[in-house]
């Protein structure tokens, strides 16, 4: 299993290219079939393992295994492992009267699924589920094109005509079941037989590639909604659980007579790569770099999708033990905040806070009608600073503002800026990456960091004019990475086992005013000396506690990052 099987995976691509013709061979065939449903079921499954699955395939195919006759048998007994499999989980969910409009469903989905991973190189899991939900019109309709609705005609309208000129044999409920039962058993024993056959191969096989689960259509969706619908309906709608309940703010009023006012930015979608700041070769922080910031080379995501990432900063949880279902359970960060007295704002212009921001106000700025800063489709960023200060002189407290970017978020990275950033050409203007080189892609995302850049200095110059009044600071944290075509990969959202640094590896900065760093006793020397130790989103939570003097049982020193660089 250690050399190339490079004229076995030819022939393979080639036959399944040829396949995938087959509406156009059945169209042929009389107008009106008559099969039983087990016949049917098992038909079925064999069609959507050979001709919804090229991403599995050519993963498979991918593998540096050797072309001896025992792995031609494993390859071929993947198959047919898959096709009982489907089989069995089709003759168990569908029932007489039903069964073709079920597998109508699944033709269309598995259609779309298929889209998405053939096209951005992406894996279906819970988290991917859960973004498809989460997303707004705006961002959903950036993901369609013309080879998508192909996709959509070619595995899903075609074979359901087709599907719907079959006709399912009507038994008698002792004939069915009999017919069903002995299919379903049928499928089991060649499934038990096949690992047991294979046992040594398979266990080596899903072991050291995990995330090949993720592309087994249509299993990995059918599974994926059902945890996601699961986690979603299968709870209580209670009210989150409190905590920090002990929470006091030690210092209300800074020795200078002024409060605190923090701008936290959100960012969406950037990778620290590609940040200039961090050794990138293209000048993607060129106002940054003229600011004192503070950069921190060596940070994680707690996830790699917004779903995932945004709830758990803001919650108590470090990622190994967060879960979607524990940010809904307990409150997070922001409502301890607005617990200890701190006048707490959330600015949106992506696609929702996710739940972070169910309890605080919220300001909805994504489709506001700004001629400066919005066009038909969406507003860029600057629109999250429109009236900000106006809100600032309202209040007479600490202050903590929450901004969430649309960032860099793709694949239309080429729609994230106005037309002034586009400096680095030729762009990628279309959502089809895999149509573009990969420097055209980058251009069009560095462009979308350049606009960053930007605003993040506008955030800076905004909190200089703030100075007179407020003790002002700004944390930048991205929500996570991005891959741009590295191994075939696009876009975010991968099982983060598997996930690319591209997806994890996320830019964080910190900018004190002088008159912050003085009333919160914070040393800036201190901290550039600790840029360069791995850090997390987890240290968020604990690190915005500590800087605001908030003492609570849940906070943990260790995590925060101020600690030992604030002066007693």
């Amino acid at each position: 299993m250690l050399a190339s099987c490079k004229y076995v995976s030819q022939f393979f691509f080639f036959a399944v290219r040829l396949m995938r013709k087959w509406p156009l061979v059945v169209l042929q065939l009389p107008k009106k079939i008559t099969l039983s449903a087990s016949i049917f079921s098992l038909i079925l499954a064999a069609i959507l393992v050979l001709f919804y699955n090229f991403a599995l395939w050519k993963n498979v195919f991918n593998l540096p295994y050797s072309m001896s006759l025992w792995n031609i048998s494993f390859f071929f007994s993947l198959f047919i492992l898959l096709v009982a499999f489907i089989n069995l989980l089709l003759l168990v969910t569908t029932f007489p009267y039903i069964q073709k409009p079920i597998a109508l469903v699944v033709l269309f989905l598995a259609a779309g699924a298929s889209y998405f991973m053939d096209t951005y190189g992406i894996l279906i899991d819970r988290d991917m589920v859960q973004n498809t939900f989460e997303t707004d019109v705006s961002e959903a309709s950036e993901l369609l094109s013309i080879r998508f609705f192909a996709y959509i005609f070619l595995f899903g309208i075609v074979p359901s005509v087709i599907v719907w000129q079959v006709r399912i044999k009507q038994s008698s409920v002792s004939k069915e079941l009999l017919s069903r039962l002995i299919s379903g058993v049928s499928s089991l024993l060649v499934i038990i037989l096949i690992l047991m056959t294979f046992y040594q191969d398979y266990s080596s096989f899903f072991r050291n590639n995990r995330h090949f689960r993720h592309l087994i259509n249509p299993i990995n969706f059918i599974y994926a909604t059902a945890s996601y619908a699961s986690s979603v309906f299968g709870s209580e709608k209670n009210p989150p659980k409190a905590i920090a309940l002990d929470a006091e703010k030690l210092t209300m009023l800074a020795a200078n007579g002024k409060h605190n006012l923090t701008v936290l930015v959100v960012g969406e979608t950037a990778r620290a790569a590609n940040f200039s700041l961090n050794g990138y070769s293209r000048e993607t922080n060129p106002k940054l770099e003229k600011r004192d910031v503070i950069n921190f080379t060596n940070v994680s995501s707690c996830g790699t999708s917004t779903a995932v990432s945004v709830p758990c900063m803001f919650s108590k949880f470090e990622r190994t033990d967060y879960s979607p279902s524990k940010s809904k359970e307990f409150e997070g960060l922001l409502d301890v905040l607005v617990r200890v007295g701190v006048s707490v704002l959330w600015r949106e212009n992506n696609s929702g806070c996710k739940g972070v921001c169910d309890r605080v106000p919220t300001d909805e700025l994504s489709k506001e009608n700004n001629e400066l800063w919005c066009n038909s489709k969406e507003c860029f960023d600057e629109i999250l600073l429109n009236k900000l200060d106006e809100k600032v002189a309202s209040f007479n407290q600490d202050v903590f503002i929450v901004l969430h970017q649309k960032g860099s978020h793709g694949p239309a990275y080429y729609q994230r800026y106005p037309q002034e950033f586009e400096q680095f050409t030729p762009v990628c203007k279309t959502n089809q990456l895999q149509t573009c080189t990969q420097q055209e892609i980058t251009n069009a995302y560095d462009n979308s960091l350049l606009y960053t850049d930007h605003f993040l200095n506008e955030v800076i110059e905004f909190l200089i004019r703030q100075s007179k009044t407020y003790n002002t600071s700004m944390i930048y944290l991205s929500d996570h990475g991005e891959s741009l075509g590295e191994n075939n990969m696009y876009l975010h959202g991968a099982p983060y086992f598997i996930a690319p640094s591209e997806q994890t590896h996320i830019p964080f900065l910190l900018w004190f005013s002088e008159e912050y760093q003085a009333a919160n006793r914070v040393s800036v020397s201190c901290l550039i000396e600790k840029s360069e130790q791995p850090i997390s989103q987890d240290n968020l939570f604990h690190s915005v506690l500590g800087i605001n003097n908030i003492e609570t049982k849940i906070y943990e020193k260790e995590l925060d990052i101020f600690s030992s660089c604030r002066e007693n």
